[in-house]
């Protein structure tokens, strides 16, 4: 054989397509929950052999772990982008209240929200990850309430932790009534109201 001629690859050619199973998982569990969609359902829907998918993710909670962290850099990115514009409070505030309750092609609510109110049949990897990202949330949320009295737009009377964890509290409140079906202009409303104890 030449020196030139290339080697064969070992092992079986990878034929998974990240992307779409990641996809696909992601929908699956918004839609349905991680507790109501098996992984062999998953791999059905994806078109992926179990072992291929245990391969690339290292089985459900690798996976699980991997749909979170795609959610995060695909639906939560752009409410934090929104955040961290130089905007007034109020204004940025109601921006992200209503890019969260816009009509959208994806499911009603919040997958990171609907994994957190499950997490107790969760794998060690995803109850860390959601944990973690729940603390990413609320350091969000003080570094934006920091700018708010910075610019006189929020008393300093108010404790940051205590704000940062009421929006943590409320912003959780809007994608579970999202999830239930209410109505988004209800929603609206009573989160205008909710959110008048920071203005």
């Amino acid at each position: 054989m030449a020196e030139t001629e290339s080697k064969k690859s070992r092992g079986r050619p990878k034929t998974l397509d990240r992307a779409r199973t990641l996809n696909l998982a992601m929908e699956s569990y918004w839609e349905e929950g991680v507790h109501s969609i098996s992984l062999n359902e998953i791999c059905r829907r994806a078109d992926v052999s179990k072992p291929g998918l245990y391969r690339e993710f290292g089985g459900e909670d690798g996976l699980m772990v991997a749909v979170l962290e795609h959610y995060i850099a695909t639906v939560f990115a752009p409410v934090v982008e929104l955040i961290q514009r130089d905007r007034p409070f109020a204004d940025v505030l109601n921006d992200v209240v209503e890019a969260i309750t816009q009509e959208r092609d994806t499911p009603a609510g919040c997958m990171a929200a609907k994994m957190r109110s499950t997490a107790s049949g969760l794998g060690p990897l995803t109850s860390a990850r959601l944990k973690r990202f729940q603390e990413e949330c609320v350091q969000i949320y003080e570094e934006w309430i920091e700018r708010a009295k910075r610019r006189k737009e929020m008393s300093p009377a108010i404790a940051t932790k205590l704000a940062a964890s009421y929006l943590d509290t409320q912003l959780a409140m809007i994608v579970t009534q999202l999830a239930a079906g209410e109505d988004p202009v209800m929603i609206r409303a009573k989160a205008e109201l909710a959110f008048r104890a920071l203005k």
